[in-house]
């Protein structure tokens, strides 16, 4: 059959083939049952220079030699049933079905938000009662209620810790910003800040902060980036964002051991907050490592990982070892491509680095600043420098003690810990200061993500009664 004798539906689905014939590369797309392409195939979007490392996108024609090999016979089947597709699109049964289809998956978001919702409610309620009990016996019932809180309260600095927390979310979305780009994927800066938002939240609402990185990799993927490079940007930047925490840490740690002795006068206390804080520590310096570790020896890590595959496959859990085996292999040496890409360009990764310091830093003077709202410039005879240096020692030591918890944004821990270090510093308003401090680093990001998520229903709705409608019309004339 010529190509000038085809149907119009026909040609014009023939010429759409090319991009329909040839997905993503099955390294980047996730749980794909395809064998593994060959590791030398370069990445569709991505160019790759002499060293291998990602450029600018690479011209859509760079395909075609490969799509022009199909035959004609199955091009021709291929365009009649994608304008098959096409026509039960717009006829009633089809529509009818994607109605169904999309009522029900708005369904299944509403149920996940509101299980997410109740979850979150239980957990801040039950921390909340705790710290009122724990208040009150620290306290000995002496504690300052909300209306003696807001009569003092020195309002120019709860601006300030406001601002401080907002800057804080702004320089984690410009580490987005510069991984994209860095790969040549020009992401909107709207989209970086919901890719930071989506992993404070899920990290917030998941045990050990274990959620943010996969829904990270799923959103970037949605939207146009590969698999392989998605995990690169979140794992990297998860990788020098403790890199820089664990440099700040180190120096709050060390130099404030003398410190935490003198505002902790219980002995047993004080051990145990030191060595905690030690423990939290190290547990956060393995990660950098590890990441390195993951970038540049990505053949012993797959070594690893296919031991584990054989041994599933052995006790006949997992089918097509070598198969998933070379898919892991090929994944990995692309991703630790473009992890290398970013090592191997200092400009990159320092500005990188000092984004990363943004966030350990504003964390440690956020609850400076709203200790002095709420008491004073003045603490138990400390001001200025030496206040600040206190309260962020103590922070420190704090937010390291209860790393090791496993609940969900270490709840009912950190703050435990935070109100036991600061019993002597914040007095009769220990309660609401670690209430308003969580609630400035932690629980806002779960009413942010609840609002997104509700947020992103209501757009998938408006959207599918635009798309019925339009259909509805098109049918009528």
């Amino acid at each position: 059959m010529k190509e000038q004798n085809r149907p119009e539906s026909a040609a014009q689905a023939a010429e759409s083939e090319p991009k329909a014939a040839l997905p993503e590369s099955e390294a980047d797309a996730p749980m794909a049952e395809n064998p593994a392409p060959e590791p030398s195939a370069p990445e569709p979007g991505v160019s790759v220079g002499a060293k291998g490392a990602p450029g600018a996108e690479a011209p859509p024609a760079a395909w075609g030699a490969e799509d022009s090999a199909v035959p004609k016979v199955a091009a021709e089947v291929l365009s009649a049933g994608i304008s098959a597709q096409k026509e039960a699109q717009v006829s009633p049964a089809g529509e009818a079905a994607a109605e169904d289809g999309q009522a029900s998956d708005r369904k299944k978001q509403s149920r996940k938000n509101l299980i997410a919702f109740l979850v979150s409610a239980v957990i801040i309620g039950c921390v909340v009662f705790a710290l009122i009990q724990l208040s009150n016996t620290l306290q000995q019932g002496d504690s300052a209620t909300f209306a003696e809180l807001l009569e003092g309260m020195n309002w120019w600095y709860i601006l300030i810790v406001a601002g401080l927390a907002l800057l804080m979310f702004a320089t984690d979305s410009l580490k987005y910003v510069v991984l994209t780009r860095c790969y040549g994927n020009k992401l909107k800066i709207s989209k970086c800040m919901k890719v930071a938002l989506i992993g404070k939240y899920y990290d917030n609402i998941t045990p050990t902060a274990s959620g943010g990185q996969p829904m990270q990799i799923y959103y970037f993927y949605r939207n146009g980036i590969s698999g392989a490079q998605g995990s690169s940007i979140t794992f990297m930047k998860y990788g020098v964002q403790m890199l820089a925490v664990g440099i700040v840490c180190v120096l709050l740690l060390a130099c404030g051991v003398g410190t935490l002795q003198g505002m902790l006068e219980n002995e047993a206390m004080h051990n145990t907050i030191l060595i905690c804080g030690w423990i939290g520590f190290g547990i956060n310096a393995i990660i950098p490592f590890f990441v390195a570790f993951v970038v540049f020896c990505p053949r012993a890590v797959s070594w690893v990982i296919n031991l584990f595959v054989k041994l599933l496959h052995k006790i006949k859990i997992v089918k097509h070892a070598d198969k998933i085996e070379g898919k892991i292999r090929a994944w990995l040496d692309r991703f630790a491509e473009f992890s290398q890409f970013i090592v191997k360009h200092p400009k990159v990764f320092f500005q990188l680095l000092l984004l990363c310091f943004f966030e350990p830093v504003l964390q440690y003077l956020i609850p400076y600043f709203l200790l002095v709202a709420m008491i004073g410039p003045e603490v138990m005879g400390m001001h200025g420098w030496e206040l600040l240096f206190t309260v962020a020692v103590l922070a420190c030591y704090a937010t390291n003690a209860a790393v090791f918890i496993p609940t969900p944004g270490n709840s009912g821990a950190i703050e435990t810990v935070f109100m036991l270090a600061f019993t002597a510093v914040a007095s009769s308003v220990l309660f609401w200061y670690v209430l308003v401090w969580r609630f400035v680093l932690y629980y806002v990001y779960i009413v942010l993500g609840i609002g997104m998520n509700i947020f992103d229903v209501g757009i998938k709705f408006r959207d599918s009664r635009r798309a019925r409608r339009a259909v509805s019309e098109k049918n009528r004339s």
